[in-house]
C-alpha cells in the first residue's frame, strides 16, 4: 500500500518527534544512551531514513521501554560502540534534511 505525500510527511514527522524527545531526554539527564536504547535508536533512525516508519515506531517503542537486544547483537561487539545525544540529533537532522 502506497501512503499518499501527505500521510507520509505525517508519519515521517512522528518518527522524529519520537526520536528527538527521547534525545531531549538523555540531554535532560546528561547521560548517554545505554546499549539497549542505542541499538534502538540506532534502528529507528536507519527505518526512518528507510521510510519504513511503522518499523521505526516499533524501534522506538522498543528503545522506550530498554528492551533487550535481538540476539543477531546480543554477541555483537559493535553494539557497543557509543555515541553522543549531539550525534544521534546531527544524524536525525541529515536525515530530515534530506528528505526534504
Amino acid at each position: 500500500m502506497t501512503l499518499n505525500p501527505i500521510a507520509l510527511a505525517t508519519a515521517r514527522r512522528n518518527v522524529a518527534k519520537r526520536i528527538d524527545r527521547f534525545l531531549n531526554g538523555l540531554r535532560r539527564t546528561q547521560r548517554l544512551p545505554n546499549r539497549r536504547e542505542l541499538f534502538w535508536l540506532r534502528d529507528a533512525l536507519a527505518k526512518l531514513q528507510e521510510g519504513q516508519h511503522p518499523a521505526g515506531e516499533d524501534a522506538m517503542d522498543k528503545a522506550e521501554r530498554m528492551l533487550p537486544l535481538p540476539e543477531h547483537a546480543a554477541n555483537d561487539l559493535s553494539t557497543n560502540v557509543s555515541a553522543t545525544v549531539d550525534q544521534l540529533r546531527a544524524q536525525l537532522d541529515q536525515i530530515m534534511k534530506a528528505a526534504g
